[in-house]
C-alpha cells in the first residue's frame, strides 16, 4: 500500500494551519505550500515548499504526491474580484492539471456559492444549481467548475462546503464578534446589546472541518461528490450573544446599540498598547458576524450523514468558551 503523501496549499492560512498537523498526527507524510516563506508555527516534520499556484511551475510541487488538500484562495475581506478569480479559479486549474495523477484531491469550497438573492429549495442540497450573489461566492463557484471538469475526465475529486467556520486561530466572523464582546467588556459595559431582530447563524468548529477532511479523503464513496459542512445547530444572533456574554460575565441587551465604531477604536488602541495581540480581525461593523441575513440559510447533510462521518463540537456553548480561553492564553484578548 502506497504511504499516504499529501501536498496541503494555503499553508499560511487558518484551516491549512490546523489540517497539516491533523495529517502528521495521522501518520501521513506532508508538503506544504504558500506563496509566503515557511511559516513559523509550522511543524517541522512538514515539508515546506514556495509557490505561486498561478506563475510558477507545479509540476515538482505536485511530484510525488498522493492527495492533495487545496484550501489556497483569496477571500472576498481582502481581495479585488481579479485576484479572487486570479487566485481562486485560474490556482485551481493549473493545480489540477499538475496533480492529474493523485488517489483523491480534495477541494475546499465554500457554501457561499448558494448564494443569498435566490430562494433555493431547504434545506440546500448539493446537487441543487447555485445562484452566487457575490464576488467571493462566484470566485469559489468558478473553481469548482475547474474541479467537476477534471473530475469528469477521471481525476478523483471530492469539495468540501463549509459554512462559517470558528475556533482556535480564526481572526474572522465569529472571532471579531468575540473581540468586540471583548471591547464593550473593557468599556465597562454591564450588558452586551444586540439587534431586536433575531438572525439565524450557521457555523462549524474547526476541528468538524478537520476531521470530515480527513474522513472524505479516503471514504470509498466521497469521489466525484460535494458535501455540505455545517453542525446543523443554527443559533439565533440572541443565542450567540448570550453565550458570548456569559463568557465576559455580562448580559445581553435585545434591543440595544452598544458602542460607536470610534469608540470601540479606542477601546480596542488601549487593550492593545496593554499587551493585547491584534490578530483577531476589528470590524467597522459591530458584530457584523450577526447582522447578516440569508434566505437559504438551513442546508442539508445528508451527503456527508451518507459517508458515515458524525460531528463532534456539537455543544456550541462550550466550544465557544473554549475558543475564548484559547484566544486569552494566546493574549489575543486580555487575561
Amino acid at each position: 500500500m502506497t504511504e499516504p503523501f499529501a501536498l496541503v496549499t494555503g499553508t499560511t492560512g487558518f484551516i491549512a494551519a490546523r489540517l497539516v498537523p491533523a495529517l502528521l498526527t495521522e501518520g501521513w507524510r506532508v508538503r506544504a505550500t504558500g506563496r509566503r516563506p515557511r511559516p513559523d508555527d509550522l511543524p517541522d516534520a512538514a515539508e515546506y515548499v514556495p509557490a505561486d499556484l498561478v506563475a510558477d511551475d507545479l509540476a515538482e510541487l505536485c511530484a510525488g504526491v498522493t492527495h492533495v488538500f487545496h484550501l489556497a484562495g483569496a477571500s472576498s475581506s481582502k481581495s479585488s474580484q481579479e485576484e479572487m478569480d486570479r487566485d481562486n479559479v485560474d490556482a485551481t486549474a493549473r493545480l489540477l492539471d499538475a496533480a492529474s495523477h493523485v488517489e483523491r484531491f480534495v477541494h475546499m469550497s465554500s457554501t457561499s456559492i448558494y448564494g443569498e438573492e435566490k430562494q433555493l429549495p431547504l434545506p440546500v442540497r448539493e446537487d441543487v444549481e447555485p445562484n452566487a450573489s457575490r464576488g467571493y461566492g462566484k470566485a469559489k463557484w468558478g473553481a469548482e467548475q475547474e474541479v467537476w471538469a477534471r473530475g469528469r475526465q477521471g481525476v478523483p475529486v471530492v469539495v468540501l462546503r463549509p459554512v462559517t467556520v470558528y475556533g482556535p486561530g480564526a481572526t474572522k466572523l465569529l472571532a471579531s464578534a468575540i473581540l468586540d464582546t471583548a471591547i464593550e467588556r473593557a468599556a465597562g459595559l454591564p450588558r452586551l446589546a444586540v439587534a431586536a431582530e433575531p438572525m439565524e447563524q450557521r457555523l462549524v468548529h474547526i476541528d468538524d472541518l478537520i476531521a470530515a477532511s480527513l474522513h472524505l479523503a479516503a471514504a470509498p464513496d466521497a469521489v466525484g461528490r460535494a458535501f455540505n459542512v455545517v453542525d446543523g445547530i443554527y443559533p439565533s444572533s440572541h443565542d450567540v450573544a448570550a453565550v458570548l456574554a456569559g463568557c465576559f460575565g455580562m448580559d445581553v441587551e435585545v434591543g440595544g446599540e452598544g458602542l460607536d465604531e470610534d469608540r470601540r477604536r479606542r477601546v480596542h488602541e488601549r487593550m492593545v498598547s496593554q499587551g493585547m495581540e491584534p490578530a483577531i480581525l476589528f470590524t467597522p461593523d459591530r458584530l457584523r458576524l450577526m447582522t447578516k441575513t440569508n434566505r437559504n440559510n438551513r442546508l442539508s447533510t445528508e451527503a456527508l450523514d451518507s459517508t458515515g462521518f458524525r460531528l463532534a463540537r456539537t455543544d456550541f456553548a462550550a466550544a465557544v468558551a473554549d475558543n475564548v480561553d484559547w484566544y486569552r492564553s494566546k493574549r489575543w484578548l486580555p487575561g
